[in-house]
Parts: structure tokens; C-alpha cells; sequence
């Protein structure tokens, strides 16, 4: 989320839109942050169709699809306005290509503590950590933006002055209800926190988050000191900043701009 927040400041720094209120960076996040509810998983809030200008009546669906575009980019290596399909353990986007060289040892990891995982969910895998440790590459950045206080203030302006307008964005673009969504923006009051988002801004809170997403909790020290070093050589692998770069040009050049 602090990935796409950072890069969602830089580009409404550098274009000349007006200011906008904070609720556009919880919808930039919205496609991961709905997922807090049981009922609405990820391939729903990300399979659907791309498009460049929102259309007049939910302008702020933009800020969704900057989202997706920055997704695409990390994914696939490309952009397509077309959803697309499948897994490809082949893939040319960021993440998959820096994952690429940890996949061994998630292989070797899940067989200290004799788990079976295949080949291709070792690659999906290896791509969530590269997600998860580019927060900590780009962390200075993070704090000298003050991305996380940012994100803070903005889910409860978005509860507290916009969540009708949030709500019936959702319904509109994904058929979610709205009663299911305004349960997400509450409950993340208490999940998007400063104390909270800071407590894992290190390699040994990304470990917890991943761990706990994959049932991998335990008190082997060989296994510890294996994820450990698996972390570190993600965090290694990435010299500076410039898929944020790469990025925000790329997504540009294809003709997304804020919405005045």
C-alpha cells in the first residue's frame, strides 16, 4: 500500500491538478484494501478492464486505475487494457523478474519444514516478497513524504466525509455491495495505523506479514535463519528506486493524468 501511496504523491506533485482531498489515496489502495473483507478477494477487485479517463459521474475510479496500471507494469511488464488471464511463471513484469533468483530458495525453505509447494507457487510467491520488501527500499522516501501519516489521515477523511461517494464508486465498478465496503473502511481504521505500519517497516515485520499470509509460523531455527537471509538477499536485489521511476513515465506516456 506505502508503494503505491509514495508513487500516487509523486505524480500528483509533479502534474498541476488542483489540490485534491485525501480520500483519492485510499482509492488508489482500494483494490488491495477490499480484500479485508472475507467475501471480496483480489481477482476480483483487479480482473476487470483498464480505462484511462473515469467516466463523469465516478471521476475518482482514476485513482483505482492508477492502481491497476502500477500493477500491470509490476506483473506483466506492460500495460494492456485488457485484463489479463493466467498465471505466467515466465513473466516479464518488476517483480516476477527480480522474484526470479528466490525461488530456489523458497523451494529449499518450505522443505526445512517439510511443506509441498510447486514450482509456480514458489515463483507467485517469490513475487509478493519482492512487493513487500520494495517498501523498505524506497523507506526514506517514505518517511520524508510521510506517506504513512498520509495514508492515516486519509482513510478517516474517506469513513468520515466521503464514504457514501467511496461506497457507490465500488458498487459501480466492481458490483460489490455497499454495505460489504463501508465494513471494509471501518474496519480499517483500525488496520491502517501509524503505530501499526511502522511496527512492520523491517524485514522482520515483512516476514511476519508473509508467514502469517502462508501458514508458515514456527520455531525452527534453521527455517528462521533461512527466511531471514531469503528476505535480505530481496531486499539486496533491488539497488534504487527506478521501477518507481519507470513507472510513473510509463503510465504517463500512455496517457493517464489526474482528473481535475
Amino acid at each position: 500500500m506505502l508503494t503505491h501511496t509514495h508513487l500516487l504523491q509523486q505524480i500528483m506533485g509533479a502534474s498541476n491538478t488542483k489540490h485534491s482531498d485525501p480520500d483519492i489515496y485510499i482509492y488508489n489502495i482500494a483494490p488491495d484494501l477490499l480484500t479485508i473483507h472475507p467475501d471480496i478477494n483480489a481477482k476480483q477487485t483487479h480482473s476487470i478492464n483498464r480505462f484511462i479517463q473515469a467516466p463523469p459521474d465516478h471521476p475518482r475510479t482514476a485513482y483505482i486505475m492508477f492502481h491497476l496500471l502500477v500493477d500491470d507494469l509490476a506483473h506483466y511488464g506492460k500495460i494492456s487494457m485488457t485484463c489479463q488471464e493466467g498465471f505466467d511463471p515466465h513473466s516479464a513484469g518488476y517483480s516476477y523478474v527480480k522474484g526470479r533468483r528466490l525461488v530456489d530458495s523458497i523451494l529449499n525453505l518450505h522443505k526445512i519444514v517439510d511443506r509441498d509447494i510447486s514450482y509456480n507457487e514458489a515463483v507467485y510467491r517469490s513475487h509478493l516478497i519482492i512487493e513487500m520488501i520494495y517498501d523498505l527500499v524506497i523507506l526514506s522516501h517514505i518517511h520524508a513524504d510521510r506517506s504513512i501519516e498520509l495514508l492515516e489521515d486519509a482513510i478517516h477523511f474517506t469513513l468520515d466525509r466521503k464514504g457514501n461517494e467511496f461506497c457507490a464508486d465500488m458498487s459501480w465498478l466492481y458490483g460489490i455491495e455497499k454495505d460489504h465496503v463501508r465494513d471494509v473502511l471501518k474496519n480499517a481504521v483500525s488496520y491502517i495505523t501509524k503505530e501499526r505500519l511502522e511496527r512492520i517497516m523491517n524485514i522482520e515485520g515483512r516476514i511476519r506479514l508473509f508467514t502469517d499470509k502462508f501458514g508458515l509460523r514456527n520455531d525452527n531455527s534453521v527455517f528462521a535463519e533461512a527466511i531471514q537471509t531469503l528476505f535480505q538477499d530481496a531486499l539486496d536485489s533491488i539497488e534504487n528506486e527506478e521501477f518507481l521511476q519507470q513507472t510513473s513515465t510509463a503510465i504517463r506516456n500512455y496517457g493517464w493524468f489526474p482528473p481535475d
